[in-house]
């Protein structure tokens, strides 16, 4: 095994393990009062390639991304690389499947899709923003003539960090009122990608980092209530060692490491063999509260507005929850499975009875390309 190859599974090995943890200081993961009873029940199944990562829901639809690339399945196991291409699944409200999108993914490449951001542009116009995990973006014409996906904006060569996950990978995407996109890249960095397509670097601090340096760093991003802030997950931070974060950075042009606070901070077990708290989607709700899925103990937590965990949510069925969105009363939860095999019977989109309804997303008109 090449080094390399090592430091690639010893992280599958973290994300991959399941187990249960413990509160952090200061927070209590007790069950609160709230109107809904987190019951879980399977909104939709994916086919293959399965793996379903990122979620938006709008216009009557969810649209539903896949990340079954060999860093996650590889093919010693039954997976699948991601030459053989990834897929955007189009749902409608009632779970059914109504269309595929077919995206090409390089060869021999590392990563998936994740992110997914809709615009507001009216009627042909109209677009579904797509993060590929190897450093592009594209869009997907939603009209009733839309055309093959169009790449959108790319991590910049000059930059020297594209063509190679390891060293920039852009993971979710979220718009302002302005129709910029907030990428968070675990390297680590959060990236601005102007109407245009234009990408730079907006902000970065070593608060950041992730525990392997070229991982677990930011990977999910949502705009607050109140619009002041972009609030990240921070998978495992090298900041405390197995510990998972929430950061919020303000939305200005050119933050500084006075606008980053810490929000919460998952605290792992100090049992080696209980799988660290490893947070990844987001989902405010208009409540304030914030819905975070975690790897390891495969639940989602919510916090409310100060930042204190309030529940976790948890269900049997649960492999590596990913992708979060508002339905409704509901949380829609993708089942990212990244455990070691493949397991078509996790590849699911579950459906949690929360009580409450999301906060709506900036969905900025923007230009066509």
């Amino acid at each position: 095994m090449s080094g390399h190859d090592g430091i690639r599974f010893k992280f599958l090995r973290v994300v991959a393990i399941g187990g249960l943890i413990t509160a952090g200081p200061a927070v209590s993961s007790a069950a609160a009062a709230h109107p809904g009873s987190d019951a879980v029940s399977v909104f939709a199944s994916a086919p293959a390639p399965g793996h379903p990562f990122g979620i938006a829901v709008g216009d009557g639809r969810v649209y539903v991304s896949t990340s079954a690339g060999d860093f996650f399945a590889d093919l010693e196991h039954g997976g699948h690389l991601n030459s053989d291409d990834e897929r955007v699944f189009t749902y409608d409200r009632d779970g059914m499947l109504v269309d595929t999108t077919v995206i090409d993914t390089a060869d021999n490449s590392d990563m998936g899709l994740f992110g997914l951001a809709l615009d507001g542009n009216p009627g042909p116009k109209h677009q579904l923003f797509v993060a590929d995990m190897n450093g592009r973006i594209l869009t997907l014409g939603l009209g009733a003539h839309p055309g093959a996906p169009k790449v959108f904006s790319q991590v910049p060569a000059d930059t020297g960090l594209a063509g190679d996950w390891m060293l920039s990978m852009w993971n979710d995407l979220v718009f302002d009122k302005l129709g910029n996109l907030y990428v968070p890249d675990d390297k680590p960095r959060i990236w601005r990608v102007s109407p245009d397509g234009t990408a730079h670097i907006w902000f970065t601090d070593q608060r950041l980092t992730g525990l392997f340096g070229f991982a677990g760093g930011p990977l999910g991003g949502r705009i607050d209530p109140t619009g002041q802030w972009l609030d990240i997950s921070i998978t495992l931070a090298a900041e405390f060692p197995l510990d998972a974060t929430i950061y919020r950075i303000r939305l200005v042009d050119h933050p500084t490491a006075s606008d980053m606070e810490l929000v919460h901070r998952f605290v792992a077990s100090p049992d080696p063999t209980i799988a660290p708290p490893q947070a990844t989607g987001l989902a405010f709700a208009k409540s304030g509260n914030l819905y975070v899925s975690l790897l390891g103990p495969n639940q989602v937590a919510v916090l409310d507005p100060a930042g204190n965990e309030i529940r976790r949510i948890s269900d049997p069925r649960f492999h590596s929850p990913w992708g979060l969105a508002f339905l409704g009363n509901s949380l829609l939860v993708t089942n990212g499975d990244l455990e070691p095999a493949t397991n078509p019977d996790a590849w699911k989109i579950f459906k949690v009875a929360v009580g409450e309804t999301g906060l709506p997303l900036n969905r900025p008109r923007v230009p066509v390309n």
